[in-house]
């Protein structure tokens, strides 16, 4: 369903005419530049009672009647982004490009109740969903002293139901795995499932050293990874309407997203994002060090030239995936580093132009720049690569496994 508008730049006066995809979520922000002064103008899609939605019209526009033919249309969609000569069309239909881009990866379960072929794909008002999944992580991280995680939990399973008829959750780890699992496919199983089976084949040849590491993990690594991956999630999740438009495309694969325009951009909110992802992966990464020691037959905290302690304390985050560059299994998460641009984010050394991201690598200081589209695709793929460790941890190793 395409829902279309008229608005009105406050700032210069152009009148336009807005075209955004509606999507499975109960309302979505956009917000986007004045095709004309550039200012920055922000819509909001709000549902109602299927069919019925509508705009509001918040930042720098208001609604007008629609008097000329000629009025420059600006496309909007939840989950896409736009090809250059789609962007201003008035004959855009992003929900077909979106069916074709994730149709092998869709999955029907038992008891989907059929609003939309994108519930096959996409999880319902995932930020409704994670509210609910934060607050299980949090109570569970407390240690649960009011004794409310059950009944937490039972409102994630009940929400879930709405659209899964057959959906059952009663534990802190089906929450939590059931939600990311169902957000992020498949690209999350593809990196989880063969780090779990490297994992059940240590066990298997050298249980010893993966006891060793689980009882290390749960003593040094739980508390401060799951704090880290916490913070992560909720920021991202608070920006979900941004990194969204550019989410299929890691999920599935797909990494043609240079020549994408984005609706949506919020720089302001997300540009921090980036960085914040690259630490908490990067200080993650010592259980897939660990791992990779016990993979080669020593104990998990013997490197080949270096001591645990120095593994964690003095390596560069940027050379923190070097001790297992060679595993495959391994290796797998670390296709979103970019230390340079792990730089500019993390020190706020980065902005938008237009369409670009401009930002300093460090070191000489030098200017780089990619595709506004091409950051939010680093970002989501590096989230994913985090949510997929965590998940790995938590079944694995963690106290919360079941």
């Amino acid at each position: 369903m395409v829902l279309r508008g008229c608005g009105e730049c406050l700032v210069c006066g152009l009148k336009f005419v807005v075209r955004a995809g509606v999507g499975l979520e109960q309302e979505c922000a956009h917000s986007f530049d004045c095709p004309n002064c550039f200012s920055p103008l922000t819509v909001k899609v709000k549902l109602g009672a299927p069919p019925t939605a509508w705009y509001e019209f918040l930042e720098n526009c208001r609604v007008a009647e629609e008097d000329s033919p000629d009025l420059t249309v600006v496309n909007l969609h939840p989950s896409m982004a736009f090809s250059l000569e789609d962007y201003h069309s008035p004959q855009a239909f992003p929900s077909l490009d979106f069916f074709d881009l994730v149709d092998a990866a869709m999955r029907v379960p038992a008891g989907t109740r059929h609003l939309d072929v994108s519930l096959h794909f996409e999880l319902p008002e995932t930020k409704a969903l994670w509210a609910l999944v934060k607050s299980v992580m949090s109570l569970h991280s407390n240690g649960d002293p009011a004794g409310v995680l059950p009944k937490q939990i039972a409102r994630y399973s009940e929400k879930r139901r709405e659209y899964l008829k057959e959906f059952r959750c009663s534990t802190t780890f089906k929450c939590i795995t059931s939600f990311f699992d169902d957000a992020l496919h498949p690209a999350i199983g593809n990196l989880r499932r063969p780090l779990r089976g490297l994992v059940r084949d240590l066990r298997a040849i050298q249980g010893q050293a993966v006891a060793d590491f689980e009882n290390y993990y749960r003593a040094e690594l739980e508390s401060d990874n799951f704090a880290r991956y916490s913070a992560l999630f909720d920021d991202y999740f608070s920006n979900f309407d941004q990194f969204r438009q550019l989410l299929a495309y890691a999920r599935v694969g797909r990494d043609d997203v240079d020549e994408l325009i984005v609706g949506a951009k919020r720089f302001n909110d997300v540009k921090l994002y980036y960085g914040q992802a690259y630490e908490t992966l990067t200080s993650a990464y010592v259980t897939l060090a660990c791992l990779n020691n016990i993979n080669h037959g020593r104990s998990f905290d013997t490197f080949a030239a270096m001591s645990l302690t120095k593994y964690i304390k003095d390596l560069n985050k940027a050379q923190k995936s070097a001790p297992f560059s060679a595993a495959p299994v391994l290796a797998a998460f670390t296709k979103w580093e970019d230390s340079a641009l792990r730089n500019g984010s993390h020190h706020a050394a980065i902005a938008r132009d237009g369409e670009r991201v401009k930002y300093r690598s460090g070191g000489t200081g030098a200017e780089r720049e990619m595709p506004y589209s091409r950051y939010l695709h680093m970002c989501n793929g590096i989230t994913i690569a985090c949510a997929a460790l965590m998940l790995v941890e938590l079944q694995e190793f963690s106290t919360i496994k079941t």
